[in-house]
């Protein structure tokens, strides 16, 4: 009975541990400098969904939840595309196996709606 309550405590404690990890396949060794590139997209519509999918859990409405308010935030495009690929602090990163570039464009001009990102 105590070797298998072990066994099931390790599985669970991994489990957790693993389901816990930050790592999402961002990209956490690239610079801001990197992404500093205008933004061009204008598909809001597509950018709400992203949104709503990936960040409105932890910034419900841009507001704070989880995750601080970003709304009124202002940040360059550069700045916001590189917090979304690296994560950083408690948010996970997303990869471009998690929010394509297309989204995360599309994700950028949502957020310029609440004042997250400055054009």
């Amino acid at each position: 009975m105590g070797k298998n309550l072990f066994a099931v405590l390790m599985i669970g404690l991994l489990a957790f541990a693993f389901a816990c990890s930050k790592e999402s396949g961002g990209t956490t060794a690239l610079s801001v400098a990197s992404f500093e590139f205008p933004l061009e997209s204008t598909d809001v519509a597509t950018g709400a969904e992203v949104y709503a999918e990936f960040c409105e859990g932890c910034h419900p409405g841009g507001e704070a939840g989880d995750g601080p308010k970003i709304a009124g935030d202002m940040e360059t495009p550069a700045e916001l595309r590189w917090r979304v690929r690296a994560g950083g602090d408690d948010m996970p990163a997303f990869g471009p196996n998690k929010i394509s570039d297309t989204d995360l464009e599309a994700l950028l001009a949502f957020t310029e709606t609440f004042g997250a990102v400055r054009r």
